[in-house]
């Protein structure tokens, strides 16, 4: 077989592998490397090139398992590069096409979903197709109409007052990282439940393909799928859009959401610039993106510069560095949390991943080692997901050579060797000894950190250091330390020992609810500790209250109740409270009337509870969140049935299916949007897409 047929073979099982069976065999650079060497063979020698070859077509055909259908237009791939200067010789390509013309751009981020062609007759959805082989796709209409950011029908505005005869609208259909994490932990649950192994995906992007490629459509519509708009096919009966700029403006006209990133500029240098951008700044946005889009803005160039075999000259992509690659499993070590959590992480040899280099990986508990049939000296695929810590994607069998050792889960705390337990045949194994040195160091750690009780200049080796010589035994300890204790530790000076001092002492100021967080009890985050702070006033009422008192709190529930009363039943846990009293903390809300737009009776949202989920688009969640508190509404931790309102944006998760179980009132954003304007508490600052 001639390394021309080899390529070949290798790139058609991986686009069968990739669109297909949604289980990619290669890595997003390897693929693009192997294309670009059957390209450079095939520019040789010329006479090798056939119609059958993956350069001279789109990647992907249609499954058989949903109807096939034709695109009223051919939906192309896009070349790609990866440098600057690959950038420019694409210009000059174009350039020495039309050598009179000056170029503008418009740049959007490229998410890692999936393709998908939507037609609409007179203004109504028709069909939803995926992109196939760009000539044949998939029928998979009464799954898309499930997603909510895609609309059944057009909008109209005064700019655009009639709807095409027909119109094809292109997209990506995606998954938010939250949406996705939550997809998977409501997967394992359903399977603990059922007592099988369950089956998680590895990725969002899969879970996006498995989930709109459901048989049935009600499950479709549990899975949190988004769409972004950001071309337009074929279009009758009205105008067409002259640029790139107008496309989008249309799009949002029609009522698709088009990516708030995309940025139009004037010259190569500016695109550029918003690559280096976008690529900085990757995993700052809620859903994975591995490249941009430069789009020449002009339809009249587009036009004239055409499309090559399966490419338009008038855009490209340019592709990132990859977030996935292959290394070695050189050993699992085991760290233990504050609240005695024994979590599993991988040693690996370094490789470059996102532009950092990754020694390390989280492996989240004992069952994910097992699933995943890890073994020390294995090759694994590493994934990089978003700026937290990579995670390890699978393993690779066929590489093994006889020589990698199966893991076996420890059973005691490599810390303190007391034996380890699971709680109600959960997950995740605990170590028995909350006097655990590696417990108390987290415990401190967290309740110096940032959200609690914010002490600057306490890091982990100084806690650490304070442990090992005694000085700290638990976070009381901390309020008793002297400039001259620390003097006799190693690194310290008079004015670094004083002002050390100075910060611990300025956290005694610190509110109650950050206390209450900085305590580090289970399930008790910021929002949580909040509302139970907000709602029963001090750390006495909290120490003599029920389960049931507890979870009658907004948002509350009985898990995180039942958390925080065995907590409170612990003498140990009351003893260190006593202590943190004689040493001044806030272990009450402030004296006096709370915040008028909390207590005031006759304000809009007084006795109300909201809860907000998913993406919004005319306001951050933030801005939303304090323009209820500001009308008197207050803000839930989680879905319970006396939860007032669940305000939906897209992608919204599995609070969705709770509150729609409980028969909590559900609103989309535009109910928030009426309700704040008419009451003039809108965020001033509001989200712009720069065009």
């Amino acid at each position: 077989m001639s390394r021309v047929d080899e390529l070949r073979e290798q790139l058609h099982a991986a686009d069968d592998a990739y669109y297909i069976q949604d289980n990619p065999l290669l890595s997003d650079a390897q693929y693009d490397e192997l294309m670009r060497e059957l390209r450079r063979l095939e520019e040789a020698h010329p006479e090798l090139v056939t119609p059958e070859s993956p350069t001279q077509h789109v990647s992907g055909v249609a499954s058989g398992v949903f109807a096939k259908f034709r695109h009223p237009t051919p939906m192309l791939s896009l070349a790609n590069v990866r440098t600057p200067l690959e950038l420019q010789a694409w210009q000059q390509r174009a350039e020495r096409l039309l050598p009179q013309a000056v170029f503008d751009y418009v740049c959007e981020p490229k998410i890692d979903g999936l393709s998908m062609n939507l037609i609409y007759e007179s203004g109504e959805l028709v069909f939803g197709i995926t992109r196939g082989d760009g000539t044949i796709g998939e029928d998979v209409t009464p799954n898309v109409r499930t997603i909510k950011d895609i609309p059944n029908t057009l909008h109209r505005d005064d700019q655009y007052p009639d709807y095409p005869a027909r119109v094809e609208i292109r997209g990506e259909i995606y998954m938010l990282r939250e949406g996705f994490a939550a997809l998977n932990a409501k997967l394992e649950d359903e399977a603990n439940q059922a007592g099988s192994t369950p089956r998680l995906f590895a990725n969002a992007r899969n879970a996006a393909a498995g989930s709109l490629r459901q048989k049935d459509p009600q499950v479709t519509a549990t899975r949190p799928l988004s769409f972004l708009a950001y071309q337009i096919g074929l279009i009758e009966g009205v105008a067409e859009p002259e640029s790139q700029v107008e496309v989008l403006r249309r799009l949002q006209a029609w009522g698709f959401p088009v990516s708030p990133l995309a940025r139009h500029v004037s010259t190569l240098d500016e695109a550029q610039a918003y690559c280096a951008e976008r690529e900085a700044h990757r995993f700052d946005v809620g859903y994975d993106i591995d490249g941009a889009v430069i789009k020449i803005n002009a339809r009249w160039q587009q036009e004239e510069l055409g499309v090559v075999a399966r490419d338009p000259r008038w855009a490209i992509a340019y592709k990132f560095a990859p977030v996935e690659a292959n290394t070695k499993l050189l050993d699992i070590i085991i760290t233990v949390g504050r609240t005695g959590a024994l979590i599993p992480n991988a040693r690996l040899q370094p490789v470059q991943l996102g532009g950092i280099t990754v020694s390390n990986a989280t492996l989240f508990n004992f069952d994910e080692v097992a699933r995943k049939d890890l073994r020390i000296g294995d090759t694994v695929v590493v994934q990089r997901h978003g700026d937290v810590i990579p995670g390890i994607v699978k393993a690779l069998p066929e590489l093994r050579q006889g020589t990698e050792q199966p893991w076996t889960p420890p059973t005691e705390c490599p810390v303190c060797h007391s034996p380890v337990f699971r709680e109600n045949g959960g997950v995740v194994a605990y170590c028995t000894n909350a006097q655990c040195p590696a417990q108390r160091l987290e415990r401190i750690r967290h309740f110096v950190g940032k959200g609690a009780m914010d002490i600057r200049g306490l890091g982990s080796e100084l806690v650490a250091k304070f442990i090992d010589t005694g000085l700290v035994h638990d976070v009381a300890d901390l309020y008793h330390l002297s400039s001259e204790q620390l003097l006799q530790l190693p690194g310290f000076q008079k004015k670094s020992a004083d002002k050390l001092v100075s910060a611990i002492q300025a956290s005694q100021a610190r509110p109650f609810p950050a206390v209450l967080f900085a305590l580090g009890i289970r399930y008790i985050g910021e929002k949580a500790a909040e509302i139970i702070a907000q709602g029963l006033g001090s750390m006495d009422a909290i120490l003599s209250a029920s389960p049931e008192q507890i979870a009658a709190l907004p948002g509350i529930g009985k898990t995180i109740a039942a958390s925080l009363h065995q907590w409170s039943e612990l003498q140990t846990n009351r003893d260190l409270v006593a202590r943190l009293a004689a040493a001044g903390l806030q272990l009450s809300l402030p004296a006096g009337p709370p915040l008028p737009s909390q207590s005031d009776a006759n304000a809009p949202f007084a006795g109300q509870t909201f809860l907000l989920t998913g993406s919004l688009t005319e306001m951050t969640r933030g801005q939303a969140e304090q323009a209820i508190m500001a009308l008197g509404g207050k803000i839930a931790a989680g879905v319970t049935k006396s939860l007032s309102h669940l305000i939906v944006g897209s992608s919204p998760g599995n609070k969705l299916q709770k509150a729609e179980k409980l028969g909590v009132p559900i609103h989309e954003e535009a109910w928030l949007v009426e309700k704040l304007q008419e009451h003039d508490a809108m965020p001033t600052e509001r989200k712009r897409l720069q065009v």
